[in-house]
């Protein structure tokens, strides 16, 4: 009788998540990569209409704030669904069986052994941890902020694109997983995170232009979109490269001048929006993610010293590495520079 009891307090548990794991296989039937990607190209065409949208006095206060608070918590529930490609890095870390079959992380170029040459260190995607927890407190300190406050009226013009930004990354989070391994289909989750980049481009925007903002006011409610906006940049680069190579059988010039043309335009782009907005975090950002490229081939190169330096994802990586330094050390020289200046 008591193990009786005792296995059906146990199957307790295992009956209140039936409706969780029916809700995720329902999700699952319906992460069509048909209808995501529609759905993706459809945000791109709203992204211009919803920029000014809740800058309308019409538009009550209360509802901004929720819209906000709403498409914040989709995304990181989006986000916390198992089953995307990055959610097999712990798993490959954990395996040393040279044998085994590849994961999606390293047929993408970005596991321990990569095939492309923007593979990021693991450190660097700790920056995820402050985004997620800054934009929690944005949304969280506006329920308490009265219409009337200063801040209300730049927190308006923000919550469109911020809006946009929070849904990109919800697609996203469909759209990065094994079943759009396909020759078109694999590229819907590149336009998802730079229609991230994009949109919260409009959001920085807005916010670096009001430099009557105190110190404390943007740390709680822009700063982290500030990180948000640096790292998907870079982010998007890092998964274009990855999807050029999954899939297929790329060659290693074509790897290699892919990889420099993205640490070149990131270069371009960081510095470039750190000066004409004079935006130091952005530069900071760009050039971690610039930092943690060259520490990956850093590793890559010494791992590899006695193969093929024709192969792919070894051809180039030295210059790679020399490009991804020179990057990091304009990026944060602008951003010295707009502080200084500021």
């Amino acid at each position: 009788m008591a193990q009786r009891k005792c296995d059906d307090a146990s199957a307790t548990p295992r009956k209140a998540s039936y409706p969780f794991i029916r809700l995720r296989m329902s999700l699952e039937v319906l992460n069509s990569p048909p209808l995501v990607g529609g759905l993706t190209l459809g945000c791109y065409g709203a992204l211009p209409l919803a920029l000014g949208y809740f800058s309308s006095a019409s538009i009550p206060w209360t509802v901004v704030k929720g819209v906000n608070l709403a498409v914040y918590g989709l995304s990181v529930w989006s986000v916390s669904q198992p089953g995307r490609y990055d959610g097999q890095i712990r798993q490959e870390s954990s395996q040393d069986d040279p044998k085994r079959e590849s994961t999606g992380m390293e047929k993408m170029g970005t596991g321990r052994r990569g095939r492309t040459l923007v593979p990021p260190a693991g450190w660097a995607f700790a920056i995820w941890g402050p985004v997620f927890l800054g934009e929690f407190l944005i949304t969280t300190s506006q329920l308490r902020l009265p219409q009337s406050s200063d801040l209300a009226p730049l927190i308006r013009e923000v919550t469109g694109p911020f809006v946009m930004a929070q849904t990109f990354q919800s697609l996203w989070t469909a759209s990065f997983r094994p079943k759009y391994d396909h020759p078109v289909y694999k590229y819907i989750s590149f336009l998802n995170l730079s229609g991230i980049a994009i949109s919260l481009s409009f959001c920085h925007s807005a916010f670096s232009k009001a430099r009557d903002v105190p110190l404390g006011v943007y740390l709680l409610n822009f700063f982290p979109l500030s990180l948000h906006f640096g790292w998907t940049t870079a982010a998007a680069l890092v998964n274009l490269n990855g999807m050029f190579v999954l899939g297929n059988e790329a060659k290693a010039r074509a790897v290699a001048i892919l990889g420099h043309a993205s640490v070149i335009a990131a270069t371009a782009v960081g510095v470039s929006i750190t000066l004409a907005r004079r935006a130091p975090v952005y530069g900071g950002v760009i050039a971690w993610a610039l930092s943690a490229v060259a520490s990956g081939l850093s590793r890559r190169i010494v791992e590899t010293a006695n193969e093929d330096q024709n192969a792919v994802g070894v051809f180039g990586a030295k210059l790679q590495r020399s490009l991804s330094i020179l990057g990091a050390v304009l990026c944060v020289g602008a951003s010295v520079f707009v502080s200084f200046r500021s």
